[in-house]
């Protein structure tokens, strides 16, 4: 009963999340993005490496690489090179509430890559808030507002998502005006 009045509530800051946003769109490959945001889930370690070691790379070809993610912990864990929060950041519908996860819903890099399959709400609405110019994540039945959502079968990792985006960025073929705006 509590759970799903909880996301009752989720679900309404979401919808209204969702109709407010002013984001300026515009489409981008990866030769015209210069910042990049990740939002990703940091609890496991696995996942972490692997994003990590992704951002270094994009880092390698000159963008700039903002990596933010979300611990399910209650404890604040230490140590890391990365800007997130955690469960004790979050109001009781699962909508952060951290001002560095605010922060990160304002900024506007050319790109937000969401490499989250599993549902989680903190990271959703962190998502949906975002000011990025372009948004892309993978495929759910789930509101969201993603401009490409790629869906890739569940037995393959971050490394199969991350290929499948590569390959759909090399096809988009911005105008004239679109390489000129996003200089």
């Amino acid at each position: 009963m509590l759970e799903s009045i909880r996301i009752a509530f989720y679900q309404k800051s979401l919808r209204k999340t969702l109709t407010m946003q002013k984001r300026r769109r515009r489409s981008h490959n990866l030769v015209s993005a210069k910042t990049i945001g990740i939002l990703f889930d940091a609890t496991a370690e696995k996942i972490r490496r692997e994003i990590m070691e992704y951002a270094h790379d994009l880092e390698e070809k000159g963008k700039k690489v903002r990596l933010f993610g979300y611990f399910s912990t209650n404890q604040p864990p230490v140590g890391h090179p990365f800007g997130f929060f955690h469960k004790k950041e979050i109001n009781w519908f699962g909508i952060p509430n951290s001002p560095k996860a605010l922060a990160f819903a304002e900024e506007k890099p050319d790109l937000l890559i969401y490499l989250n399959r599993e549902e989680c709400r903190p990271l959703e609405w962190l998502a949906a808030a975002s000011q990025a110019s372009m948004k892309i994540g993978f495929a759910t039945d789930r509101p969201n507002d993603f401009d490409l959502l790629l869906e890739t079968p569940g037995d393959k990792g971050i490394g199969y998502f991350i290929e499948q985006l590569h390959h759909y960025l090399d096809k988009i073929v911005l105008t004239k005006n679109e390489s000129a705006r996003a200089i």
